[in-house]
């Protein structure tokens, strides 16, 4: 049997829908930053899913009288799961050290009942299988209750999904310069898109994202190195998981859905789970696009400002 729930720390710019189709294949709902992407089948609760959670929502007495008058008022019963469920998601999101916003329809005393809940106990009230997408998992800001449960039992799998950091710049100007109404609605971003605009060449946003540390993504990848190195993280990169459609090879990518298969215990061959992945999307760009804008200047600030976190393969060898 499969983890329930994951958790996949991928920066900006990293190709995450690739990824988010995979898990998505796999029978993961995807939330968090990739929540937007389009399911399919029945996303109901499961057996057993609901009294759990009104039980910790609304205490034992009410999810009782809830329960027991469901066939009279299933309306209602509805109602309060899934009011409870939103402020679970709010809490575990928080639990994450995702940013929220101050006003939210959540009930603040659901959200307050639920933040209580054991760091141990809280994944297993999350119902369905959910893969959590995350920009970020910094370790200052993440809930230090969550940190230490996951440090004891290693659950939920986490998996770091990253790619070439050039790359990724590259990606990310192309979002942020596109109209507006196109790059989302998180402050940085619109913040960035204004900055972009005002610079007349691809070569001088190259040279701001180079340069600037508040540049989107690039504070993040610094501070995610840490899931680089701890041996419970499954690592994957975009330039595995490419494949061929992408400038990858198929070898490397069926090594890559291995090692993901055994990190949430799922027992699909990795063989037959490319086979039943959908064709390239449009807008995921191919591995190394990088060459084609770097110039030996921006190949050389890069190297200033961010060189650590190359991996050791791609570093250079010349003297």
């Amino acid at each position: 049997m499969s983890a329930p729930q994951l958790i996949v720390v991928s920066p900006r710019g990293s190709g995450t829908p690739l990824l988010a189709r995979i898990t998505t294949a796999l029978g993961y709902t995807p939330y968090g930053t990739m929540s937007g992407i389009e399911q399919d089948g029945d996303d109901r609760p499961g057996p057993g899913e609901v009294s759990p959670v009104l039980r910790a929502a609304y205490g034992q007495e009410r999810a009782g009288r809830l329960l027991l008058r469901q066939r009279d008022d299933r309306v209602e019963l509805e109602a309060a799961f899934q009011l409870a469920v939103t402020a679970l998601w709010r809490v575990w999101w928080k639990r994450l050290g995702q940013p929220v916003t101050a006003a939210s329809p959540v009930d603040p005393v659901l959200e307050d009942r639920l933040s209580r809940v054991p760091d141990s106990e809280l994944p297993r009230l999350l119902p369905g299988r959910g893969c959590w997408y995350v920009n970020n998992l910094d370790l200052e800001r993440a809930d230090a209750g969550f940190l230490r449960a996951w440090h004891t039992t290693a659950r939920p799998p986490i998996v770091y999904h990253h790619r070439d950091v050039r790359d990724r710049v590259i990606e990310q100007i192309s979002l942020l310069s596109r109209p507006a109404g196109h790059v989302g609605s998180m402050p940085e971003h619109l913040v960035y898109r204004d900055i972009l605009g005002a610079l007349p060449t691809m070569d001088a946003r190259i040279t701001l994202a180079l340069t600037d540390p508040g540049f989107p993504g690039m504070r993040e990848a610094h501070r995610c190195q840490w899931l680089l190195r701890h041996p419970a993280v499954c690592v994957l990169t975009h330039e595995e998981l490419a494949g061929p459609a992408h400038g990858g090879t198929a070898e490397a990518r069926d090594r890559a859905l291995q090692r993901l298969l055994t990190a949430i215990g799922h027992p699909h061959p990795a063989s037959a789970l490319a086979a039943a992945l959908p064709g390239p999307a449009s807008g995921e760009l191919p591995v190394g696009i990088w060459r084609s804008h770097f110039s030996a200047e921006h190949e050389r600030l890069f190297q200033q400002h961010h060189g650590g976190l190359l991996p050791p393969r791609a570093a250079p060898t010349g003297g």
